[in-house]
């Protein structure tokens, strides 16, 4: 860079500095001019030429900073004046140094807010603001930080916040302000305004009731100037004014003459307010340098309303002016873009004459049709009248969007107080209108709901005075609000109870108003046709910030169906109790995980105890150990565990233990209950004692075991006299003949022929008992000379045949596998067919006893060199399997013990094996095998 290039662009940063930073700049710059002198100095030569060539681009820079140093320089009261300014304009002004500390506020300010100038620039030690003690701490953060950034930035500052007043409620407020620049656009102070809203904080859409401010004795606020002040042809209108104010709570707007220190008349303008009024002075705007009235040459001049127009429009960018007779004589340029409209199309006629007198200009067609004719009559009565023209309208944008404003117009004057023209603004207030509905809207909602609520809703006051019914409490009860409560406002509810319950009620709602506690209560309320509901009712209270009840809201909720319910529900519970403990049974209730719930009392009575008598251990175990016999309990615990496992039933027999220590023999069933999904929700057991038909049954077992006994004992003589008959008399024979060869080789001379004919007649005999005794050996045990080859799997169908009508008679579902590759085996087809139909026959004598599903299982199918044939049940199971084949063996009742010895002598006549083992989960699987390739018997 060259020498003179550099002095430029540092010459060029004094247009961007003020302060101390310029300070810095110049003192830099004069070092290095120093420097620059001294080198060249010590140098000659190039040196001594780049060193001086150096000093005097130094030099030059410093010359420039000072120059445009001087340039820049301005009062520093600018910011103020023209605050001063803005204040006789609007009233709340305000001004600030470059950095942002406040140099002037307006004094109807500083009252407003209840604070000082030097309070407002007094920071905290955490580098806060000192206007944060006027600002809502939940607004104060953005608001500093945007105006952190304007200081910086130099953009316009618009923000709106609540501010605290000096009575202590915070409103609404929109702060406005504006950088004040140099001739070289440095800013040099910033100035601006605040609006409040008279929204105050707690405000809703409603009319307001704001804690109303003192008052002196014209009856108007304490900021308002006394009656005496006014001048004398305008204080009827402000008397009156500001009386409809407070009592209706509507603000007003009114001109008055306000005698000021120097016995001089002041126009003022007043807004009346319930609690408070903000002026605003206009004198100033249409006053001369003397301080008197301009006198306009005509009534159509308009050049003050044009110049007020512009100190608006210089803090919100919108304003305009218009004559006395309704025609726009200036608009700002940005309101001319907003609306895509000159100030000719907004004159232009549209329809009839001249607008004060019924027509339309053009301005017309940016107005919503639906709001036109009510601004345009608004501002043909304003310009009649003089009165202030306030209106809001939908204003359509250049973008074809209608957007709701405030229109705010005020008229100029001239010294005779003839009106000389108009100047306005217009405030976008479209969020607002917008919120507005919403809230309408939710308002709506909210009040459809509460009414269409199947409930009756109400409100009392602290006292516990009636406060609010809902539509539904009037439709239900038949008595509104005001029929509750009693000339002095104190409630007279006890109509709507019932005598009986009036008392308790009332009683109950006085403790809660006394200590702040949720009120729940039942009682019967008296309906409009004069019947009594159930009802529950709930109320709680709602408190301020401060813990205070503000007010009681409840709801009554008609439970006269649900107590009806309940009390039915009450009458069956108790009905079926009452079947409980008069069944003759035990009964018992338990959880899926199989714990006790429920113990009629007659199993607490057989026991000696209740599940409270436990103490706390695990109820089942507990009473599994106590109770249930030690030879049982195992198989107790094994059997319920399974069924809680699986949700089968359980069924079993076995001795529980009464409360005088005797054992007794009990059949115990239980059956899960179900909720619609299927899930088990409890188990139901029941125990009957039939420890008498045990016994029973034990003798009556004893007694056929003796006549089984006998019987075979009788059958076994029989069998015996039936064997010795037929041996017998080979036997006899045997012996005579015996006898006879003795005889005939005794003889003196022995006689060999008659002994050898006595001998052979002894080989007969001989070979006749053996005869008998092969015919008797036949019975049990055949010859393979009477076997075929054949395959098993049509045996076993023909056994299946046989007994399927036996087992659908009783109830036996039979499942039949047959493999196709059974292989040919050697056997006699009828002692099969008899081993398969006494197995399968067995098996459905043990299922007899079973109340689920019976099912019994054939399946033949091959295993390695052997045919596998598996007859299975689902029965109670074998209890001596090591016994069951032997012969005289039985454990039925009319059954002689000798079919499974019968069956497995037919199977190892064949080479085959015959078995029993357990089924899962219950039952018994006999099974035999027989060879596949059989060798023949001698």
């Amino acid at each position: 860079m060259t020498p003179l290039g550099l002095a430029v662009s540092v010459s060029s940063l004094f247009l961007f500095t003020r302060g101390s930073t310029t300070v810095i700049l110049n003192t830099v710059l004069v070092i290095a001019l120093a420097c620059a002198v001294l080198a060249a100095g010590a140098y000659t030569g190039d040196t001594r030429i780049t060193a001086l060539s150096w000093a005097a681009s130094f030099a030059l820079a410093v010359c420039i900073g000072a120059i445009v140093s001087a340039n820049s320089a301005v009062p520093a009261n600018t910011a103020r004046n023209v605050a001063q300014s803005i204040e006789s304009v609007v009233g709340n002004a305000w001004a600030t140094d470059p950095e942002g500390k406040f140099t002037y506020v307006t004094p109807a300010a500083l009252t407003f807010l209840g604070i000082t100038l030097d309070e407002l620039n007094a920071a905290s030690t955490d580098g806060d603001l000192g206007w944060k003690r006027v600002i809502h701490p939940e607004d104060y953060s953005a608001a500093a930080t945007t105006w952190r950034r304007c200081l910086k930035t130099g953009e316009h500052y618009n923000v709106e916040h609540r501010m605290l007043r000096a009575n202590g409620v915070y409103s609404w407020g929109r702060s406005s302000g504006q950088p004040l620049r140099d001739n070289v656009g440095r800013i040099t102070g910033w100035y601006g305004t605040v609006i409040d809203s008279g929204i105050s904080e707690d405000s809703n859409n409603e009319t307001e009731n704001p804690e109303f401010p003192e008052i002196n004795e014209t009856g108007l606020s304490d900021n308002f100037p006394p009656l005496s002040a006014i001048h004398p042809h305008d204080r009827p209108a402000a008397t009156q004014a500001s009386a409809y104010a407070f009592w209706t709570g509507v603000s007003q707007v009114m001109n008055f003459r306000v005698r000021q220190t120097d016995g001089r008349y002041r126009l003022t303008e007043y807004r009346m307010d319930p609690g408070y009024n903000v002026s605003v002075d206009v004198t100033p705007l249409v006053s001369g340098p003397d301080g008197r009235w301009s006198i306009s040459d005509s009534i159509g001049e308009t050049a003050e309303a044009i110049r007020a127009a512009k100190i608006i429009e210089a803090l919100y960018g919108k304003a305009w002016a218009f004559d006395a007779a309704g025609h726009f004589t200036y608009v700002t340029p940005s309101a001319q873009v907003a609306i895509d409209m000159t100030l000719d199309d907004l004159n232009a006629p549209v329809r009839g004459g001249a607008f004060i007198d019924g027509g339309d200009i053009g301005w017309s067609r940016g107005v919503h049709p639906e709001d036109y004719d009510h601004a345009a009559a608004g501002l043909r009565h304003s310009l009649k009248t003089g009165d202030p023209w306030n209106v809001e309208y939908r204003m359509l944008r250049k973008n074809g969007e209608y957007v709701w404003h405030r229109i705010a117009a005020r008229p100029t004057h001239d010294s005779q107080g003839r009106i000389t023209g108009w100047y306005g603004t217009s405030i976008d207030i479209d969020v607002y209108k917008k919120t507005e509905a919403a809230l309408v809207e939710s308002k709506r909602k909210l009040q459809q709901l509460i009414d269409s609520v199947p409930a009756l809703i109400w409100g009392l006051t602290p006292d516990g005075n009636p406060s609010y019914v809902n539509k539904r409490f009037v439709e239900v009860t038949g008595m509104s609000l005001e029929d509750i409560t009693g000339p002095d406002k104190s409630p007279t509810v006890r109509v709507l109870l019932h005598p009986d319950d009036a008392d308790e009620a009332l009683d109950a709602i006085g403790r809660s108003l006394a200590n702040g506690q949720p009120y729940i209560q039942r009682y019967r309320q008296r309906r409009a046709d004069g019947t009594y509901h159930w009802t529950e009712t709930r109320a709680e209270p709602l408190y301020d910030e401060n813990g205070n009840i503000l007010q009681w809201y409840g709801v009554s909720v008609d439970i006269h169906s649900l107590v009806l319910a309940q009390e039915a529900l009450r009458e069956s519970e108790r009905m079926y109790r009452q079947l409980v403990e008069t069944l003759p049974a035990m009964v018992d209730c338990a959880s899926p995980d199989g714990e006790p719930m429920y113990r009629s009392r007659q199993l607490s009575r057989y026991l000696g105890y209740d599940l409270e008598d436990l103490n706390g251990k695990p109820l089942l175990a507990s009473t599994l150990e106590q109770s249930v016999h030690p030879d049982d309990l195992a198989g107790v615990k094994e059997h319920y565990g399974h069924c809680l496992s699986t949700g089968e039933p359980y069924a079993r027999k076995h001795r529980l233990r009464r409360f005088d220590g005797e054992y007794r023999w009990m059949e115990t069933r239980a059956a899960a209950m179900r909720n619609a999904e299927g899930s088990i929700v409890q188990w139901n057991v029941i125990c009957l004692d039939i420890d008498g038909e045990i016994r029973a049954q034990e003798k009556l077992r004893l007694v056929q075991e003796s006549l089984a006994r006998a019987s075979q004992a009788a059958s076994l003589a029989e069998l015996s006299a039936s064997i010795a008959h037929e041996v017998n008399q080979p036997l006899a024979a045997i012996v005579a003949n015996s006898h006879a060869c003795h005889r005939w080789l005794t003889a003196s001379p022995p006689n060999p022929e008659r002994a050898k004919i006595t001998a052979e007649r002894i080989i007969r005999d001989a070979n006749s008992a053996a005869d008998v005794v092969s015919r008797i050996r036949s019975l049990f045990k055949q010859s393979v000379e009477t076997r075929n080859a054949m395959a098993l799997g049509s045996v076993v169908t023909e056994a299946c045949d046989v007994i399927a009508e036996e087992a659908a008679r009783r109830r036996v579902r039979m499942e039949i596998e047959i493999r196709d590759d059974l292989p040919a085996v050697l056997v006699d087809r009828v002692q099969i067919q008899q081993v398969l139909v006494n197995l399968i026959r067995n098996g459905m004598d043990a299922m007899n006893s079973v109340m689920d599903e019976r099912i019994l299982g054939v399946y033949a199918r091959r295993a390695e060199n052997m045919v596998q044939l598996e007859i299975s049940d689902t029965g109670c199971g074998v209890q001596s399997s090591d016994k069951i084949f032997q012969p005289f063996f039985t454990t039925k009742e009319r059954g002689m013990g000798m079919g499974l010895a019968i069956c497995r002598s037919i199977v190892e006549s064949h080479d085959g094996k015959l078995w029993v083992e357990s089924n899962q989960p219950r039952g018994s699987r006999f099974i035999f095998t027989l060879p596949v390739e059989v060798k023949a018997k001698t």
